[in-house]
């Protein structure tokens, strides 16, 4: 997973023929993941979400995972509110609460559903 985000990120301003993977330190990529939440990136907040949840390339911190979750998932990220009622369904780092892990697959699904009505989803709701 963290080597997908440093990926994302590699490239940009690098001189030909250097390998930028290895220059980026996991600091730096979580950095760079917080300013572009800042500034309104839902896919940052959700890759910030799964980078504290999983442990890779940032100490496990279920707090900070439910957090960046809940934001990208307040923008309409269907896979942070998934995983989100992943959480509360098995009380991974958070309470277990089946309710609201029940409201967070219904605002999901209704999402998906609305989304695969416009032809802009595959796979889902069906």
């Amino acid at each position: 997973m963290f080597q997908k985000i440093r990926r994302l990120f590699a490239w940009e301003n690098h001189p030909a023929g250097e390998s930028p993977c290895q220059k980026n330190t996991p600091e730096q990529i979580i950095g760079r993941l917080e300013r572009e939440a800042a500034e309104g990136s839902v896919d940052a907040m959700y890759l910030l979400g799964m980078t504290y949840y999983s442990g890779n390339g940032a100490e496990k911190n279920s707090v900070k995972a439910q957090e960046w979750f809940e934001k990208a998932a307040a923008e309409g990220n269907t896979v942070a509110m998934r995983n989100l009622a992943g959480m509360y369904t098995a009380g991974d780092g958070v309470e277990k609460n089946p309710a609201k892990a029940k409201e967070w697959l219904r605002k999901a699904e209704a999402i998906e559903i609305m989304l695969k009505a416009l032809g802009w989803v595959w796979g889902v709701a069906e």
